[in-house]
């Protein structure tokens, strides 16, 4: 009698092919990790072992470009070039894409969608890439390597589009960087706080991801553990509040200052306008089509019908201030002396 195999999808197959590669069953503290999540971070340098496989199949996509790309360029390497190399920096490994010795030019590839890409390209990369690339600088550096330049590709998966930013090699980057390992280093793990909302891609494919979360109140937000660590209802409640109401003057002074830009919006959408400012500014009018849900409801009722609604499988959950003034308990009465 044989045993029916479990069947396993495209996706099942490449995330399991990604669990064996070496850099997936690295378990220290890696340079790709500077600047990322603190909580994460402590993990690894406190040696706790991984709870989830973590991995993603944008991950291994990312991997895949990187393979392809580490072929091309080990063919059509110079002498001195280095491709893929690992590199070691005050205790933090690393492995650089490629490093090209007659410009001394460091490059790093990064994969993203499209949509962040378009981020980028407005405010730069963000401080865990600078850091990583300028520690791979530092490691080359302090091997007698020189680096004039350290440079991000960055390629979107969806679109195949490119967009390179390049910097000079930072050593304040590198020195802000140690100070955050140390940091997380010298703090208790319980101490640390969690960077990243459960349900965010960069959570849900953690490998501490269910040891990070542990604890919360079963059948709630996962992060319902941080008032199990700290249950403060009215400290919670107030932070609440105060939250919501700096949310709403940030969207007064957004609405202000939008309205008073619009007397510089061209007539041509997507056109570019300096303002004499480090960040341009660019209008894109759209008309956007919405369904007409009551016009839908209507020809249903025509025909004796109600419009078909699927349910979510998660409850939606909204909270409000009740606005209710509760009865505070009454003062001692004062003791005559």
């Amino acid at each position: 009698m044989t045993t029916a195999t479990a069947e396993r999808t495209t996706a099942d197959l490449l995330l399991a092919w990604d669990a064996t590669r070496p850099r997936s069953k690295q378990t220290e503290f890696g340079m790709s990790e500077l600047g990322g999540c603190r909580r994460r971070a402590g993990y690894r340098l406190h040696g706790q072992e991984p709870t989830n496989p973590g991995g993603s199949v944008q991950a291994v996509m990312g991997t895949a470009i990187h393979d392809a790309v580490s072929r091309v360029l080990t063919a059509l390497a110079e002498p001195g070039d280095l491709v893929e190399h690992e590199v070691t920096f005050a205790g933090i490994l690393g492995h650089l894409d490629r490093y090209e010795a007659a410009t001394g030019r460091l490059i790093d590839v990064k994969t993203t969608s499209s949509r962040w890409l378009d981020h980028i390209k407005v405010h730069g990369p963000g401080q865990s890439h600078r850091w990583q690339v300028n520690a791979y600088a530092a490691a080359l550096i302090s091997t007698g390597r020189p680096v004039h330049e350290v440079v991000i590709d960055y390629l979107a998966r969806d679109t195949g589009e490119q967009y390179r930013w390049t910097g000079a090699f930072n050593p304040q980057s590198v020195r802000d960087a140690l100070a955050w390992v140390t940091v997380v280093r010298e703090t208790e793990l319980d101490m640390l706080p969690r960077d990243y909302a459960p349900g965010s891609a960069f959570c849900e494919h953690c490998p501490f991801r269910d040891v990070c979360w542990e604890g919360s109140v079963p059948g709630r937000d996962p992060r319902s553990v941080l008032y199990v660590e700290d249950p403060d209802a009215q400290g919670w409640a107030k932070k609440l509040w105060q939250a919501r109401q700096d949310k709403k003057d940030a969207e007064c002074r957004e609405d202000e200052a939008r309205g008073a830009l619009d007397a510089l919006r061209p007539d041509e959408s997507g056109s570019v306008v300096d303002v004499g400012w480090d960040k341009a500014l660019r209008w894109t009018v759209t008309y956007p089509e919405r369904l007409d849900t009551a016009a839908v409801k209507a020809e249903y009722a025509k025909a004796g019908a109600k419009p078909p609604v699927k349910v979510s499988e998660k409850p939606a959950v909204r909270l409000d201030f009740a606005g209710i003034d509760v009865p505070m308990a009454a003062p001692e009465p004062e003791v005559q002396r």
